[in-house]
Parts: structure tokens; sequence; C-alpha cells
């Protein structure tokens, strides 16, 4: 089935992933979705974009990568009030590590089970027309 594209402005989805290949992958797919797409190879240059832009309507990041650890940008995200309540998935190759009340995605993961989950927070936010 066709997805549906949006007639206002995509909504963005933050990739944090510093695998090329599966970053590149995530980020086609979401803007095959109708999503915005902006992606980050670790965890400062998330903190960097999500500093210096909109709010996107979900983050998807990976926990084990050099530099600026998914961990630390998910505290980061906890401690500013604006990013808290961002949705967020992980994905990652060691979900064991992945702290409560977060949606886990095992690498390898199901691409039609992420794009649910991110349709899915964005209707629970009213933003799908």
């Amino acid at each position: 089935m066709a997805s549906k594209r949006r007639a206002h402005s995509a909504a963005t989805v933050l990739i944090v992933e510093d695998d090329p290949d599966i970053r590149g992958a995530l980020a086609d797919r979401f803007r095959s979705e109708g999503y915005a797409a902006a992606v980050a190879s670790n965890g400062a240059d998330a903190v960097n974009y999500l500093e210096d832009n909109e709010r996107p309507c979900a983050v998807l990041v990976d926990l084990l990568m050099p530099g600026v650890v998914g961990m630390s940008l998910l505290d980061y995200m906890r401690a500013d009030k604006r990013l808290a309540s961002i949705p967020v998935a992980i994905i990652s190759a060691s979900p064991q590590l992945a702290p409560a009340g977060y949606r886990v995605f095992p690498k390898p993961f199901d691409m039609k089970a992420l794009v649910a989950f991110v349709r899915h927070t964005e209707a629970a936010a009213g933003n799908v027309k």
C-alpha cells in the first residue's frame, strides 16, 4: 500500500546512527514514507541538531557509537524540558543496554515496525491529518 504524503511540511525524524549504511537506509525509508529525515552519526551531532533546528517528531538512536554515545544523548534529552517529550526509539545490537521506558528495536530491526512506531507517536501527538 502506498504511503500517504503530507500536504503540509513533512515532520522530521532524527536518525542517530554511526553505521552509514543503516543511517542511509533509514533516511531513505522515512523520506519514502513522506517524512523529512535528519541524520547524525553520533550523539554530539544529534545534540547540535536538536539545539539548532525545530523539534523532530521522533528520534531513532543507536546506543553504541563513537564519541558521545546514545545513553548520553538520552540523558541530555531527558534533562531538557523542550526535548524530554520527543518520542525516542532505540535501535541497537545490544538491546539489553537500553534503559527502561523506551521502545527498543533490536538489530536487525523490522523496518515496517519502526515506521509504525513513528506514525503511531505522530498520530498520538495529533500531528497527522
